[in-house]
């Protein structure tokens, strides 16, 4: 009933619109009074499968994928239409929704035969762990229904699928030892159907496998065994019979690395250091220890560097570079000794260390002669080191002797590069001396996603002026490199006309002939210029796409995996210095030998390398034949290499 104080009634009487508009406020709230004391209609429950990815599930508040089966509540809302309250199958509250038969729900009939079997199998166990029952207008939080699913979300179930590959990347985490599985490391991975509509992988290294949860044996039924190298298979045969030491030693020499096994693990001390660090508790590789740790970090053997690893001496080229002994920055112009492993990424890593911090102990830095780079510095620091050298043979390490306290500070040359380190540093790749090979400091903090502001596929990453291709599965690192020229050479393009897919093969024999070499144990590489990359910048996006584009679509034609290098920099011109890295400057070639092929030397009697810009009279250029001359690579052009 309206009440109106009678003090009103004057106003009211003035303004009949006032009194039909609280009339019909009034009568609206008592529907709404009436509706809820008034039992709630049962709800309407139907089946279908999501028809986008916006819904979300009211039981665990996670999306429901698109094309997912999805059971819905439909109950009458007060303010005129039906309202749908979505559920992924397994987080349905059926103890507040009396289904009755399944085959009586909406829509039972129009989805597919394996998916009824599917949805009756579902509500059954929904129904057998009792659900705690949820009111239509509650939403659970997201840790009441993880805890709900947990039974079958776990799915270690005898359904459960299991499946053997080298890990694609380093992103997957073990799910035993919640460590990440390097890039190239032989993963066990077991799949089961996830509740909200796809199907779900834990990964684990295959010593970190639960195998009295997972049907794993025979190994041999294992999906993706026969993609596995032999000596693989044969050491996920022995994890049968090995007890959990042979276990922990096998999860060392699973790794399949890009040249093999055992050789990547060799050469990967980050991986070793990480295993390692569980049993002598060192620092972790993303620490940054103190300067009071670092006498212990220096003499632990969990540094687990290789033999393998090439120790290089140079003159800082800036102040970014972090000493990894004492965590102090190292100062431009000082000299530094930097210890270069192999990256399972595809390339090599290389930590900075000012001279009386390098743990001479954990790499093979003696006679210092033999540094790469030596040649290249002053005689007095030349007898520096060799005076470290003296120092560690008596001693043990030079960073011990207290006779040493200024060591550090005597490194630094004060005119900030010296002359002779500056006459052999990067900018010399530019005169081609092939006899004194030009040291290029390269580590993964100067790796970048983009170009210049240019976005990079996935694959793609940046090194100065330089765009590389990471290493894919099956390019492995080798002493014989048949590098190749791209436009001109193993396509026909076009400067004039830009798109990923306008190029054709120069020659029909090239895909036979790339495949043949790569059968042979050689690794091909690709270096190409492209200065529109650079050139274009209100265009620098369409030059990277269409020439990165134009590669990836190459290499997929050809089907053999390739190294890629792009040098992007502009040759020298009024105000422009020449870029290092561009050909006929040999600076690609010297950053693919230095920190892209796992420390193999390189053959030069069996290397070679083809293009078309020879210097002959219709020719653009003469790039391609000094670019070989520069590094002493025997030369083709691709005609005769290729054939008509």
């Amino acid at each position: 009933m309206l009440v109106v104080p009678f003090s009103s009634l004057s106003l009211l009487a003035r303004n009949p619109s006032r009194i039909r508009f609280l009339l019909a406020a009034s009568a609206a709230r008592v529907a709404c009074l009436a509706m809820s004391a008034s039992p709630q209609p049962a709800a309407t429950v139907s089946v279908e499968y999501a028809k986008s990815g916006r819904s979300t599930c009211k039981g665990c508040s996670g999306a429901i994928a698109s094309g997912a089966l999805r059971l819905g509540a439909t109950t009458p809302d007060p303010r005129g239409y039906d309202a749908t309250k979505w559920y992924h199958v397994a987080c349905f509250p059926s103890a507040s929704h009396p289904l009755g038969p399944v085959e009586s729900i909406n829509g039972f009939d129009s989805i597919k035969e394996d998916d009824r079997e599917e949805l009756l199998h579902e509500l059954e166990k929904n129904r057998k762990r009792g659900q705690t029952v949820v009111s239509p207008s509650e939403e659970p939080s997201p840790k009441k229904v993880k805890s709900q699913m947990s039974p079958s979300a776990e799915g270690l179930s005898d359904k459960a699928s299991v499946s053997i590959e080298y890990a694609k990347s380093g992103r997957s985490t073990c799910k035993g030892c919640t460590e990440n599985i390097a890039k190239g490391t032989l993963r066990l991975g077991a799949s089961f159907h996830d509740p909200r509509g796809f199907e779900n992988t834990k990964w684990y290294h295959v010593a970190c496998f639960p195998t009295s949860s997972y049907p794993v044996f025979p190994v041999e039924n294992i999906n993706g065994f026969d993609s596995i190298e032999d000596h693989d298979r044969e050491k996920l045969q022995e994890l049968k019979e090995n007890d959990d030491n042979a276990a922990d030693h096998l999860k060392k020499e699973m790794v399949h690395g890009l040249g093999g096994s055992k050789e990547v693990s060799e050469k990967n001390p980050e991986e070793v250091k990480n295993h390692n660090s569980k049993i002598d508790k060192t620092v972790n590789p993303l620490d940054k220890p103190s300067p009071k740790k670092v006498k212990a970090h220096m003499s632990s053997t969990a540094k687990g560097v290789s033999e393998k690893a090439s120790v290089l001496v140079e003159y800082a080229k800036s102040g970014r570079s972090t000493c990894k002994g004492c965590n102090e920055n190292i100062a431009k112009g000082a000299l530094r000794l930097g210890a270069s492993a192999h990256d399972p990424r595809g390339y090599d890593s290389t930590k900075w260390y000012h001279v009386a911090c390098f743990p001479a102990s954990s790499y093979p830095v003696f006679p210092v002669e033999n540094l790469q780079g030596f040649d290249s510095i002053k005689n007095d620091d030349r007898e520096k080191l060799r005076e470290l050298e003296e120092n560690y043979k008596s001693d043990g390490n030079a960073a011990d002797r207290s006779s040493e306290p200024n060591l550090k500070e005597e490194m630094v040359d004060s005119t900030g590069i010296s002359k002779e380190g500056a006459a052999k540093n990067l900018e010399e790749l530019s005169a081609g001396n092939n006899r004194i090979h030009p040291v290029i400091s390269f580590s993964v903090s100067d790796i970048n996603k983009d170009y210049k502001g240019a976005t990079l596929p996935t694959q793609w990453k940046a090194f100065k002026t330089v765009i590389f291709r990471e290493q894919e599965d099956g390019l492995h690192a080798s002493a014989k490199i048949a590098a190749f020229d791209f436009d001109g050479c193993l396509a026909k393009t076009s400067v004039r006309i830009i798109g990923a897919d306008k190029w054709s093969l120069q020659h029909k024999s090239i895909p036979e002939k790339l495949k043949s070499l790569y059968n042979d144990g050689y690794k091909l590489v690709i270096f190409t210029n492209e200065s529109n990359i650079d050139r274009w910048k209100n265009k620098r996006q369409e030059a990277v796409d269409s020439k990165v584009g134009r590669l990836d679509n190459f290499i997929g034609c050809v089907k053999v995996p390739i190294q890629v290098f792009i040098a992007c920099g502009l040759g020298k011109g009024k105000g422009t210095p020449d870029d290092p890295y561009r050909k006929p400057n040999p600076g690609m070639w010297w950053l693919m030998a230095q920190h892209f092929n796992s420390g193999i030397e390189i053959d030069m009697d069996k290397s070679f390398y083809v293009g078309d810009a020879a210097g002959r009279d219709n020719d653009h250029s003469d790039a391609d034949i000094e670019f070989a001359k520069a590094i002493g690579l025997k030369f083709h052009v691709p005609e005769e290499y290729f054939g008509p």
